[in-house]
């Protein structure tokens, strides 16, 4: 085992007055002059040492490091027909981003994998994982780190995300995580997995950003939780939200060049750029393959289903008796042939299906309509209302099931109308003369939000910021001003 001996600065005191020494592998001093409140000085081996200024509990040796680069022509793995690598431009200002400390990776030539335990002390160790528990990987998840809901809390134990990362290597992490002694566990997002110096192409262990990968999700332990039946799906912003990397690379240096500072640059990729329709089923099914054939990881193909992500949640996870079955997308490098499942752990796949991930079908004439009839039934909605006032109508909405559903329904059909796929297709955008999503400024998406978070509190604030956004859609189908 290698160990990693990490020191931490508190959070009350200014990183300029911070002189850091760990000494378990031999003497190393960082001393840091600016930065954030928490500063991480890691020592690895002897006289070898990195440091890096970002919140949260980093582990300095990235999936390459040890795992080596792999290449997009190798016949091995182009065999599987897995994603692309993309950027992602959701989430780019929520960072920074850091490699955690507890995390595992299969590395992409199909015979090794390293494991990062945290120690006592707050210290890490990484050590090779062995060929059984590469093999055993779903139940060795529950045996590699600590686990139950005094740890993980009770939502997330049993809950892992992981990320496809560039060089094809898997890396897969406990969702919530222990940071420092006497504070509550931290939630790992997938940016964290991959972390980015820039969001178009260059990772590194830390970053403002989240970086470049092909794919990500979670395993969630389902069943009788002894870690022999799990669910694996996408739900991540490098599936919902993938941008090809040229395309973000060129938005990065176009707004540079226009004088546009990181922060507004990172805060605006989401509104500026449009993200691509991509489906989960098969690109599921081909890495599912991948784990078993390429790694050599035990597990058996469960249901595949298709779950709608607004209505079928349940803490978090499907609820696969209101999901649609489907057909397991077709992996040319894995035959259907499952007879010697027996005593492997069951893996059922869900296709998260999400507002936005249909294509654009509706002429611009019948989202007009659609935005009329929404404008209508939220006036009806504010009318039937006995009182404006915020006590009141929080009374109302707690106390009166017909009014909370109406207003559910209500701010439901807005959320729609703004995350229709048709305000992300070009083919329509196109026709529109306004900022539709909010570009560098205000726009009718933002307005759309605004009324269905206002309508939680008060009908009378939601009509008025979707009045604001009926006069930007005027202005957006060239039609007079409302």
């Amino acid at each position: 085992a290698l160990p990693i001996t990490m020191c931490y600065l508190p959070p009350t005191r200014p990183a300029s007055s911070f002189m850091g020494r760990c000494s378990s592998a031999g003497d190393v001093v960082l001393s840091l002059a600016t930065g954030p409140a928490l500063a991480v000085v890691l020592a690895i081996g002897v006289g070898t040492f990195l440091g890096h200024q970002f919140h949260g509990a980093p582990v300095v040796i990235d999936a390459r490091s040890v795992c080596g680069q792999s290449t997009d022509q190798s016949s091995a793995l182009l065999r599987y027909e897995l994603p692309e690598v993309i950027a992602v431009n959701w989430g780019q200002w929520h960072g920074p981003y850091t490699l955690p400390t507890e995390r595992l990776v299969l590395c992409a030539n199909g015979r090794d994998g390293w494991l990062w335990e945290q120690a006592p002390g707050f210290t890490s160790t990484l050590r090779k994982l062995k060929d059984f528990e590469i093999a055993d990987l779903f139940p060795f998840l529950l045996r590699a780190w600590p686990h139950g809901e005094a740890v993980r809390g009770a939502r997330d134990d049993g809950n892992f995300i992981w990320i496809l990362d560039v060089d094809y290597n898997l890396v897969v992490a406990p969702i919530m995580q222990p940071t420092c002694p006497g504070r509550r566990p931290q939630e790992v997002k997938h940016g964290d997995l991959a972390p980015g110096e820039t969001f178009f192409g260059e990772n590194g262990v830390a970053g403002h950003y989240r970086g470049v990968a092909r794919f990500g999700g979670e395993f969630n332990l389902v069943g009788r939780r002894d870690g022999y039946e799990w669910l694996m799906h996408a739900k991540s912003g490098y599936t919902a939200y993938r941008v090809p990397v040229a395309k973000a690379g060129e938005y990065y240096h176009s707004m540079r060049g226009a004088g546009k500072n990181e922060s507004e640059i990172a805060r605006n990729f989401q509104r500026c750029v449009y993200r691509d329709i991509f489906r989960t089923r098969t690109p599921l099914a081909h890495l599912f393959c991948y784990l078993r054939r390429h790694f050599g990881v035990k597990a058996s193909l469960g249901e595949t289903r298709q779950c709608n992500i607004r209505n079928t949640i349940n803490e978090g996870l499907p609820r696969l008796e209101y999901c649609t079955l489907k057909e397991p997308g077709d992996s040319p490098a894995c035959p259907t042939d499952d007879s010697d499942s027996v005593g492997k752990p069951v893996v059922h796949l869900v296709n998260w299906h999400a507002p936005g991930q249909d294509r654009c079908n509706v002429t611009l004439e019948q989202y007009d309509s659609w935005v009329q009839t929404v404008a209508g039934r939220l006036t009806s909605l504010v009318r039937s209302t006995p009182s404006e006032n915020k006590e009141d109508a929080r009374s109302i909405l707690q106390g009166e099931n017909s009014v909370l559903h109406a207003t559910k329904s209500v701010q439901m059909d807005i959320k729609a109308l703004r995350k229709h796929s048709c305000l992300f297709a070009s083919e329509f955008t196109d026709q529109l003369t306004c900022n539709v999503q909010g570009c560098f400024g205000d726009g009718f998406t933002r307005q759309l939000k605004a009324a269905e978070r206002a309508l939680e509190v008060s009908g009378l604030e939601a009509e008025r910021h979707f009045a604001e956004a009926l006069t930007t859609w005027s202005q957006c189908i060239g039609s007079p001003g409302v």
